[in-house]
This record gives C-alpha cells, sequence and structure tokens, in this order.
C-alpha cells in the first residue's frame, strides 16, 4: 500500500456509484457526438463544468493521500466534421501559428500522440525514445535530449494536454494518456500537417478510436484479424519510421527493411506500460538485412519480443544508432563483440535479458553512453567488460547492474565511486546468488557521492550496510529497497537524518521500520512514503 504523511488527506472512502455513472454518461456522450452535429456552447460548458468536478472527486476517492493538480481536459464537440472554431480553440491552447505548425518541440512530440490507440497508458521513457528517434527532441546547449523530452513531457501535463495514470499514485509521473477528445482533435491537426493520413476517406466512430494512420514517411504496423501486408513496405524507399502500435505476432520476410535506405526509426517492440503485452517474430532472419544502407537509423527497438537470441553482427554498422533498446528479448543470449563501433550510442537497455551473462568487451569504448541498464557482471572467463572499465564512460548518468551466480566480483563494487557523472545507480543480485559471497562483497561497496537515485533489488544481507548511510549520500533524494533479506534498519549512529524525498519500500518480509512519526525522524524530507508487503505493513 502507498502511504500518506500528510494526516489531512485521509477521510472516509465514498460510494462509488459516481464513478459508475461517469461510465454510463461517457457513452452517452459518444452517442451525442455521433449523432449531434449541432452542439450548443452551453452544453459544452456543461460538460466541461461537469468533467472539471468529476476529475477532481475521482483523485480524491482514488488516491487521497497523494492528491496532484492535473488541469481538466479540454472538452471539444461534435468530431467527425471538425470545425474551425473548434480547431482555433486547439491553435490558441498551443500557440501554434498556421505559418509555423513545427516552430517547437512541444507542439511536434504533441501531434505524435495522433498514433497511439485510445485510452491505453504510455510509458513515458517509450514516448521520449520515440521523439528523439524522430528527431522531434535533441540536445540543447548543456541539456540531454533525454532531458529536453523530460521538459516536453511536463510541459504537456501541465497545460493538461496529457494526464498521469489514475492507477499510479507515485508523485513522479511516469505514464499518462490523452483525453479522447484531444486525441480526436490531434488527429485532424496531425493531419493537415501532413504527419498522418487516413487510409479511408470515410470516417467512422471506429476509424477514431482505433485509428490507422499512415504516410510516406511513417508507417503503422496495427494488428487484427488479417495480418499485416508487411511485403508492402518493403518497395517504399521513402519511409523513415516504422511503429508497432499492437501487432503481438510478427512474420516479417527477409528482405522486409532492404530498401527502407532512410529508416530513422525502427520501433518493433513493446511500448505498452503492462509487460503482459507480449510480442514474437517467428523468424528474426530480417534483422540480418540492417546494416550499412541503415546509416541513418537512430532508434532501435526490440523491447519484449521474444524468440531473438541473437543480434546480427551487422547492427554495428548503424553508425548513427543513439537507443538501443532490447529491454525483455528473453531470448536473447548475447550482444555484438564490436559494441564499441556504434561510437553515437547514448541508450543501452538489456535489463530483463536473462540469458546474457557478460558484457562484450569494448562497452567501456562507448564514449557517449548516458544511459546503460542490465550490466551484467559476468564471470571472469571470455574477458568480459568490467564495472572498474566504466570509469571512462565520463558521460554515464544512469547505470543499473545485474549480480549472478560466479559473478567474478573481486572489489568490483568498490570501483563504482570512481563513475564521477553517475545520478541513478540500481542493483540487482538474482536469486541464484551466493550467501556466502553477499557480505564480503556487499561491504566492499562504495557509492559515488553524488548519486541522486538508489534502487537496491534482492540485496541479500539482514543488516544495513556501512555504506547506507546519509552522511555518505548527502544527494540521495530517491531510495528503493525492494525484496530481500533486510531485517534492521539500525546504524551505530542512531539519529540520522536522510534528504530522501521518495522512499519505496517492497517485500521485505523481515523488515520492521516503524510507524510513520519513526519514519519521519530518520526522513525528515520525505513527500512520499511506500510500504508494501513488509513485516509491519499495518502499523501506521
Amino acid at each position: 500500500m502507498a502511504e500518506s504523511l500528510d494526516e489531512s488527506g485521509s477521510g472516509d472512502m465514498k460510494d462509488s456509484t459516481k464513478v459508475q455513472s461517469w461510465e454510463e454518461i461517457t457513452q452517452a456522450i459518444r452517442t451525442n457526438l455521433d449523432t449531434d452535429v449541432n452542439l450548443s456552447e452551453d452544453k459544452l460548458v456543461k460538460l466541461e463544468d461537469f468533467v472539471k468536478h468529476y476529475r477532481k472527486e475521482k483523485l480524491s476517492l482514488k488516491h487521497p493521500q497523494n492528491q496532484r493538480e492535473v488541469p481538466p481536459p479540454i472538452i471539444y464537440g461534435e468530431w467527425r466534421e471538425l470545425d474551425e472554431e473548434s480547431k482555433n480553440l486547439l491553435m490558441r491552447k498551443l500557440q501554434i501559428s498556421q505559418r509555423n505548425t513545427w516552430s517547437s518541440p512541444l507542439k511536434r512530440c504533441l501531434l505524435s500522440f495522433a498514433i497511439f490507440p485510445e485510452n491505453l497508458i504510455i510509458k513515458k521513457r517509450s514516448l521520449i525514445y520515440w521523439w528523439i528517434g524522430q528527431g522531434l527532441v535533441f540536445q540543447r546547449g548543456h541539456k540531454t535530449a533525454e532531458q529536453v523530452g523530460e521538459e516536453v513531457y511536463n510541459e504537456l501535463q501541465k497545460q493538461g494536454l496529457i494526464e498521469p495514470d489514475d492507477n499510479d499514485p507515485s508523485p513522479l509521473m511516469n505514464r499518462c494518456k490523452m483525453h479522447p477528445w484531444i486525441r480526436y482533435m490531434l488527429i485532424s491537426v496531425a493531419e493537415e500537417a501532413g504527419f498522418f493520413y487516413f487510409k479511408s476517406k470515410d470516417r467512422t466512430p471506429e476509424d477514431f478510436r482505433n485509428c490507422s494512420l499512415s504516410s510516406s514517411r511513417l508507417h503503422l504496423i496495427v494488428g487484427g484479424e488479417d495480418s499485416p501486408q508487411y511485403t508492402d513496405l518493403s518497395v517504399h524507399e521513402d519511409v523513415s519510421m516504422v511503429f508497432n502500435v499492437n501487432q503481438q505476432y510478427l512474420s516479417l520476410p527477409p528482405h522486409w527493411l532492404s530498401n527502407m535506405k532512410r529508416l530513422t526509426v525502427l520501433q518493433l517492440g513493446r511500448w505498452q506500460h503492462s509487460p503482459m503485452h507480449h510480442i514474437e517474430v517467428d523468424d528474426q532472419k530480417f534483422l540480418d538485412a540492417l546494416g550499412v544502407h541503415h546509416k541513418h537509423v537512430k532508434f532501435l527497438s526490440l523491447r519484449g519480443i521474444s524468440r531473438i537470441t541473437t543480434l546480427p553482427d551487422s547492427i554495428v554498422q548503424l553508425v548513427s544508432l543513439e537507443i538501443l533498446d532490447l529491454r525483455a528479448c528473453h531470448n536473447l543470449e548475447k550482444l555484438p563483440e564490436d559494441i564499441a563501433s556504434l561510437k553515437k550510442l547514448t541508450h543501452l537497455d538489456v535489463s530483463e535479458c536473462y540469458l546474457i551473462e557478460r558484457m562484450p568487451k569494448g562497452t567501456e569504448k562507448l564514449s557517449s553512453l548516458q544511459i546503460l541498464k542490465g550490466f551484467v557482471i559476468g564471470t571472469a572467463r571470455e574477458n568480459p567488460c568490467r564495472i572498474s572499465d566504466l570509469r571512462k564512460l565520463t558521460k554515464l548518468r544512469r547505470l543499473s547492474i545485474n549480480i549472478g551466480r560466479g559473478a567474478a566480483m573481486d572489489e568490483e563494487l568498490a570501483t563504482l565511486k570512481d563513475i564521477v557523472s553517475l545520478c541513478s545507480l540500481t542493483i540487482s543480485w538474482g536469486v541464484t546468488y551466493l550467501a556466502s559471497q553477499s557480505n564480503d562483497a556487499i561491504n566492499q561497496l562504495l557509492l559515488p557521492k553524488q548519486l541522486e537515485k538508489l534502487e537496491l533489488i534482492g540485496m541479500p544481507v539482514k543488516s544495513i550496510p556501512k555504506w547506507l548511510n546519509p552522511h555518505e549520500l548527502k544527494n540521495l533524494k530517491k531510495l528503493y529497497i525492494i525484496g530481500g533479506d533486510l531485517a534492521s534498519w539500525e546504524h551505530e549512529q542512531q539519529n540520522e537524518q536522510w534528504s530522501v524525498e521518495i522512499l519505496r519500500l517492497k517485500y521485505l518480509k523481515n523488515l520492521s521500520i516503524g510507524n510513520k512519526e519513526d519514519v519521519l525522524k530518520k526522513f525528515p524530507r520525505l513527500e512520499y512514503f511506500e510500504r508494501i508487503n513488509c513485516a509491519d505493513n499495518n502499523i501506521y
């Protein structure tokens, strides 16, 4: 359960019939929009007032302990034949001039939401990667492309154009959705701007809800009863982006990618929030076509795709590649040995690729790397890349590490302190990690003093390590401890006070940290506290 540190936020739960009635009203509104072409201004004002009141009530019912101020959605009139007045409303909201529609990253990124199906939850990180790949956000001064993307995402939320996931009480707002009426409007604006076009001129409500759009530059892979005709894409040399909207079974011809020489984005993997969204390929040979002819590819995502065991050696010829997302490719066994050739790579994610046993030597030569997730501490054999090698990556900001059985530890964890650019660190101990290895190796760990976020998963020690203290981690704002054997939070120094603002403790069946007063004594700056399945879960 997520807990509030603001006692005034608590209250009796009210009857949930209001939420049920909203669903009925939503259906009635849609029916009305389909039939009533001349909705009066009066009706629209009343409708928007109702939605404002509803959202306020819904947030207070859903998460009374972590209320967030979210601007109400914009409500539009008849959406099948959008009139100029409605379009001008959106234009004024975005401050877009008709002469310069693509004048800022905010406006360009907003139009990209038109490709996502209605009412689905979208991960923030997937969105930002998609924007970077399209060239909608890019490095600006000292800010990385990802940091610029974060600013755009936050501004879209601030303006009420996207909404946080109702089921996520966290203040981080890492997931979002778009109100259907805003989406309908964006589809029309995006089509006018040449971003998409409808394959059919006869638009039905179902077209808007599922929205199978394409253009000469972008092709969407959309699942359905009939398998999509992938072979048609192979003849389109102008295609620069391919996006898998919801196809779960990919049957791609071997030479499918051969003629797409202007390709910049190949998003075949999962972008949905739910890890239950399964994707698999019947044959991975189509990847062999990736190589020297695809010198413009910036973003390649195979996230969550099963039955990919290896990547072709030719993938290192993608000289412009910035983001390689291989997360949860559960059958992937290794990375290309010549990975150092990807000089522009800024993001490499191989987390949840459980069959990878080591990182190839040369990973430490990826001098542009900012994000490295799923780094495996392998065995000493076959000369793997080691943590001590990563100190050469002067731009590395986020790192996640997996430690398993037989890992060649020595004093490896002590060298983490030398990665001076690191702001976020995740360390995960696998279930096969030997208990006899744990204490010595963990006690040797030394963390970078500038660390702002630390996540420890499956830590196999009962007492809190000496290095996990507020004097060593003065800049730490987020601390997550998930699973493991931790049973005591006590240090030799009793009156410790952390600067942590977000604390998450999950699945620590032996840990008792006390009630809210006890927590606040240790974490006086705490803004959000989440405790799930801990020993003192019922103490408030």
